[in-house]
């Protein structure tokens, strides 16, 4: 059996058809999209450096004898000093060529210092630098410090969000919005700041400790969003 339809049928199915379409992507009139920030300087509270030994030569075994010492030393020496937090980092042993041929061989490895206590931490950077090189000196915020910043700014910011999504709604003779979509995003990473960088020393040269200057840092949140005005 055949059906056949009459063309005010088909075309009202049709338009059923659209609706339904349309409901499905939800409403795209009334949006508003909005963006503010929140932003402080915070104090630079800890004190970050990153020491190396480096030996080069024609003997693996010996360089990497000489590197030991000096690190272990360093390390050591920054366990004793209250205060200080140590890491050790990268060990690298790799061939040197010239023209070409192997000639020898660079051994090296890094430490990680870290202190709330700049000057003692300063202090001690001067002491090592009789048998280590200073590869970075660096202020940063810790995460304890950017945490509770970061929870500052974000409710500082929603409520400036808040505020012109109302003061947006009224303007525009709206009664009340409906929140569609929030992103909230953190600026001012974790990376520090690089101060100096120093050049080797000689094993037997005293060293004095650094001038150091924590400062501060500008952290940031923003907010954007996007809400629909309604008359509920």
């Amino acid at each position: 059996m055949t059906v056949r339809f009459a063309l005010p049928v088909l075309l009202t199915l049709f338009g059923l058809s659209c609706a339904t379409a349309a409901d499905a992507e939800g409403p795209t009139h009334n949006l508003v999209n909005l963006s503010v920030d929140a932003s402080t300087e915070v104090d630079n509270d800890l004190l970050v450096a990153v020491l190396y030994a480096q030996r080069e030569g024609s003997q693996p075994a010996r360089l990497a004898d000489e590197v030991n010492q000096a690190v272990n030393g360093a390390v050591a020496q920054a366990k004793a000093t209250p205060g200080i937090k140590v890491q050790t980092q990268s060990y690298n042993t790799q061939p040197v060529y010239r023209n070409g041929k192997l000639t020898g061989w660079r051994v090296s490895q890094s430490i990680r210092l870290e202190s709330r206590d700049a000057a003692t931490l300063s202090d001690l950077v001067g002491k090592l630098q009789e048998q280590l090189a200073v590869q970075t000196l660096a202020f940063e915020v810790s995460d304890d410090a950017r945490r509770k910043a970061d929870e500052t700014l974000t409710t500082e910011a929603l409520d400036r969000f808040t505020a012109r999504a109302r003061l947006i709604t009224k303007q525009l003779g709206r009664s009340s919005y409906r929140l569609v979509q929030l992103n909230v995003n953190s600026s001012g990473g974790p990376m520090p700041r690089p101060m100096m960088r120093v050049a080797a020393m000689e094993a037997d040269m005293a060293v004095a400790a650094p001038k150091l200057e924590a400062g501060t840092q500008r952290l940031a949140v923003s907010i954007n969003g996007t809400i629909e005005l309604t008359d509920d």
